[in-house]
């Protein structure tokens, strides 16, 4: 496989190589690929969670185990004063 990159990218990565922390190129482009792989899944991750969670919400509403805002923000205003 043939690649550019950047005048900015390559040299960012030939100053991480400098420094010691990649031996090549290659090895450089690998780590950054996997920390971006690893950074989708687990924003995937999350976003599964978050689905889950407002899924969960919505048959909570639906089933009635619910309660009226107000009650949440007066139960909140209290332990804020009690502080």
């Amino acid at each position: 496989m043939d690649i550019s990159l950047s005048p900015g990218n390559e040299q960012f990565l030939q100053n991480k190589i400098a420094e010691g922390i990649y031996k090549s190129i290659n090895e450089a482009i690998n780590a950054t690929l996997n920390i971006a792989i690893s950074g989708s899944c687990i924003r995937q991750e999350r976003l599964d969670m978050l689905n889950a969670d407002l899924q969960k919400g919505v048959e909570d509403y639906n089933e009635g185990r619910y309660s009226e805002g107000t009650e949440f923000f007066d139960e909140l205003i209290e332990e804020y004063e009690q502080l």
